[in-house]
């Protein structure tokens, strides 16, 4: 143990207490295609990833189908930040609250909870559609609204999976969690574009609703969750000042975490300004844009796989730290391509790479986590680690005001830059990040 970690239990402690990750017999870090798949023959783990598949396709959806339409309403790519962006001020609220809320509360009925309000919430969206009474501000109330459920959802969801599949499956669960996203990643998004082609955005939302009510009886075979013992007898915000205590003095989730914040901010707006890039640069409308997300969830799926079929990987703090380094070299690969000789599919390969890198980055920085944090503080650690979920919209913001005043692409590069220097400065501070296996 490093000074500042808070001391946790030995394997034999875990072992004996009930919903607790179970502690291997022997860590596997050979890479192998056949463990790739194996934490889902769990019944219970394999019925909540179809459920999050069902559910993050319809995010996937939701987030390019809005993104298009805001931007065919307004030509304005200012005003597409701030509808994004519309996301961040509730998600920042109540994703500190979101992990206390995950540690009270039945994590099962709160997936089902998000479930049910994000297919309401696309529903009322594809009516207004169908009526002919949508406006912008429809969809930054959708936004708002989506932004305020989903820190509230994460947390319970990646809280529980260490309970469904134990300690020695927990990696290859979560590189499972992470392949389904980038599955979401690769289908979703040209399953958009095709349905917006062919049936309008009204019927591209119609299908987003109905895929959120699906999930919601798939998630309902998952095993109940129950809260963590005693919390019930300590208010809440008493229960979320000892999770920052907590997260205060130990000091490897502390590194993990601003890492994560810093690489969510400055990578993952690429995602929300391709619609610029498929209408104003390459010029090839929304199908053109459901290729170009597609790729990112190639790229993401392939990062995913690998990471699932590795096993224990040594070295996961450097290994994640460096990836950040390359992530920024790639966007302003982009970027330049981008500006000076725009041809679609050189950037669409470029953004496969990008999406391998996320996906990587993410699955690490995720096991990493669940793994240092404690049984009883599990759910508000992950909660600050859902912030990056309101980080992310909010930090679409300033990069779309950007590319108004000098251009999608030179924004990108400079973002790709900032995460390049940002990330070297982790690798060269942090002797704690660098050892952490």
């Amino acid at each position: 143990m490093q000074d500042g970690d808070v001391p946790e239990s030995s394997p034999a402690e875990h072992a004996s207490r009930p919903g607790e990750i179970a502690s291997p017999a022997q860590v596997n870090t050979s890479f192998s295609p056949f463990q790739t798949f194996r934490s889902l023959s769990i019944p219970s783990y394999r019925y909540l990833w179809f459920g999050s598949l069902l559910q993050m396709g319809a995010m996937q959806m939701q987030m390019m189908t809005r993104g298009y339409f805001v931007y065919e309403l307004t030509r304005s790519a200012s005003m597409l930040g701030y509808v994004m962006a519309g996301a961040a001020g509730p998600g920042l609220l109540f994703g500190l609250f979101g992990g206390v809320i995950a540690d009270r509360l039945d994590k099962r009925r709160i997936i089902q909870a998000a479930q049910l309000v994000s297919g309401a919430l696309a529903l009322f969206i594809a009516v207004s559609i169908t009526t002919g009474t949508v406006t912008w501000q429809h969809l930054l109330f959708a936004s708002v609204i989506h932004g305020s459920v989903m820190p509230l959802m994460m947390p319970a969801r990646q809280a529980i999976v260490p309970r469904l599949v134990g300690r020695d499956l927990l990696t290859n669960a979560i590189a499972l969690n992470s392949m389904g996203m980038s599955v979401n990643s690769l289908v979703a998004p040209a399953l958009a574009g095709l349905v917006i082609s062919g049936l309008g955005i009204g019927g591209a939302y119609y299908l987003i609703s109905g895929m959120n009510i699906a999930a919601i009886f798939l998630t309902a075979l998952v095993p109940a969750s129950g809260p963590v013992a005693g919390m019930q007898h300590k208010s809440v915000f008493r229960d979320l000042s000892d999770g920052l205590t907590y997260v205060r003095q130990n000091k490897t989730i502390l590194v993990l975490l601003l890492l994560s914040f810093s690489t969510m901010i400055l990578a993952m707006p690429i995602r929300f300004v391709l619609p610029i890039f498929a209408k104003d640069i390459f010029l090839v409308g929304p199908r053109g844009l459901g290729f170009m997300m597609s790729a990112m969830g190639i790229g993401s799926l392939v990062g995913a796989l690998v990471i699932a079929s590795a096993g224990k990987l040594a070295s996961r703090g450097l290994v994640l730290s460096v990836g950040g380094i390359f992530s920024g070299g790639v966007l302003v690969a982009f970027a330049i391509v981008s500006h000076f000789a725009p041809v679609f599919w050189a950037g669409v390969a470029i953004l496969t790479v990008v999406g391998f890198m996320q996906a990587g980055r993410m699955t690490l920085n995720n096991s990493l986590l669940i793994e240092s944090s404690d049984e009883n503080f599990r759910g508000r650690v992950m909660g600050l680690f859902a912030l990056n979920m309101a980080l992310m919209p909010a930090s679409v913001l300033p990069i779309t005001i950007a590319s108004e005043f000098i251009g999608a692409p030179t924004a990108v590069g400079i973002v790709g830059i900032a995460l390049a220097v940002i990330s070297s400065i982790f690798v060269i501070g942090s002797g704690r990040l660098r050892r952490l296996q």
